[in-house]
């Protein structure tokens, strides 16, 4: 018997693949799902027999599709999540009843992607073209069951009609979260076409959940493409929804609800307090002690998202901030900023990520901040670029009448954010 793939050694031969991740997804894009298609077939459609909550959306995607697989998890049943992207290793994007995926289990999956990759290339099928994110995405589903689960939770990557996770057939329920501008060289640049882009998961016989607010352009496309297909259109938005989680925990309770229609005992009440905070997700809103230092960490790449992660900031500290920035070449730089500008934030220390090829210089993320009228500090590195911010932080405070240090947020980029994780947790604690 061969002895089991190693995971590096897997991996090598995964990112040999085109990895549209760290591509400029603005050209060759693809136009179709045909690889998916092949390699789906070629595996034996592994999500024939699952149970699926098919989750979109341009923020708390990720968010609302752990609270609705702690939901499914509560109601005794065994529950997969596939979910991009990863913020320190690969394993984070499969999970199993909670936890990521172990190595060997994690190397037999893609290996057996790679594996049906080959084979289509040899016949010169579809499959043969198949990217970085649909072998992972095949991995997830191949994995999910060997590991015997009942319901798979699938987190959209990108948009969602043309999205290696659309080619399940019909999901129990598709969710679309929220709507902003984003990709707009990929998905459209009005609100309407990129909801159109991420309603493309919806399918007959698949109610959709939406926490897009009612009379906006995005909303009314969502709610004619729930008609025009004929499910059903549950509504989950609220005006009183001041932070991110309560927005999220209504998206999830609401599609739990709609589940719990077909599974005995499930439903949104399930996501108890204890609950929803063992659902969170690494690098979304989450908050370290570095000694005196409050540093919150959350990937927000979208102007909307950042604003609203600015104000719960800013009511768990009541002092001057600096951020640590990071933004994707593909999006406009002042635009992003323009939040940080006029909430008590005072410097920014702009930065890049090594290794990604897909962020903007960190020279020009510091002229973008001062022409917002920021202070703009450069660093090549995430580590130098947080390691002032932490000693500027204690200095700013110590400023201050109060004698408390400064907060300091990682933001713009969840590549920032995972490349700067690992070190916050060797300093603090999560707060």
């Amino acid at each position: 018997m061969p002895d089991p793939p190693r995971l590096q050694d897997v991996l090598d031969r995964l990112d040999a693949r085109i990895n549209w991740e760290r591509r400029d997804r603005s050209s060759g894009w693809r136009v179709d799902l045909a690889p998916m298609v092949d390699l789906v077939r070629r595996a034996g459609e592994p999500s024939r027999d699952l149970g699926v909550c098919h989750v979109a959306g341009s923020k708390g995607k990720g968010s609302v599709a752990n609270l609705v697989a702690a939901g499914l998890g509560r109601a005794g049943l065994r529950v997969g999540v596939f979910g991009s992207p990863h913020v320190e290793r690969i394993n984070e994007r499969i999970r199993v009843d909670g936890q990521p995926l172990e190595d060997q289990p994690l190397a037999a999956a893609l290996a057996a992607s790679l594996g049906l990759v080959e084979q289509a290339e040899e016949a010169g099928t579809d499959g043969g073209e198949a990217s970085w994110f649909d072998i992972v995405t095949l991995a997830g589903l191949w994995a999910f069951r060997e590991a015997g689960v009942d319901w798979a939770v699938l987190e959209v990557g990108l948009g969602g009609r043309l999205d290696s996770t659309n080619v399940i057939d019909a999901p129990e329920v598709a969710v679309v979260t929220t709507i902003a501008l984003e990709h707009t060289a990929i998905l459209g640049d009005t609100l309407g076409a990129i909801a159109r882009e991420k309603g493309g998961i919806v399918k007959p016989g698949s109610p959709l959940v939406t926490g897009t607010p009612p009379g906006g352009e995005a909303h009314g496309v969502l709610a004619e493409i729930a008609e025009r297909v004929g499910v059903e259109h549950v509504v989950a938005w609220s005006e009183g929804d001041r932070t991110f989680e309560e927005a999220n925990v209504r998206v999830a309770r609401a599609a739990l609800d709609l589940l719990g229609r077909g599974v005995p005992g499930l439903g949104g009440d399930l996501l108890t307090p204890d609950a929803i905070a063992g659902a969170r997700l690494p690098g979304r809103m989450e908050w370290f002690d570095a000694g005196p230092v409050r540093v919150l960490l959350d990937g927000a790449h979208v102007p909307s998202s950042l604003a609203m992660a600015l104000e719960e900031a800013l009511e768990n500290v009541q002092a001057p901030w600096g951020a640590v920035v990071a933004i994707h070449g593909e999006k406009d730089l002042e635009e992003l900023l323009a939040p940080l500008a006029g909430r008590g934030f005072r410097r920014v220390f702009a930065t890049s990520v090594p290794g990604t090829g897909v962020h903007h210089e960190a020279t020009a993320v510091a002229e973008a901040a001062g022409a917002l009228g920021l202070e703009g500090e450069v660093h090549e590195l995430p580590e130098a670029a947080l390691g002032s911010a932490l000693a500027w932080a204690e200095g700013a405070g110590l400023d201050r009448a109060s004698g408390s240090p400064a907060g300091v947020m990682v933001t713009g980029s969840l590549y920032l954010v995972g490349a700067l994780r690992a070190r916050l947790r060797g300093v603090g604690g999560i707060g």
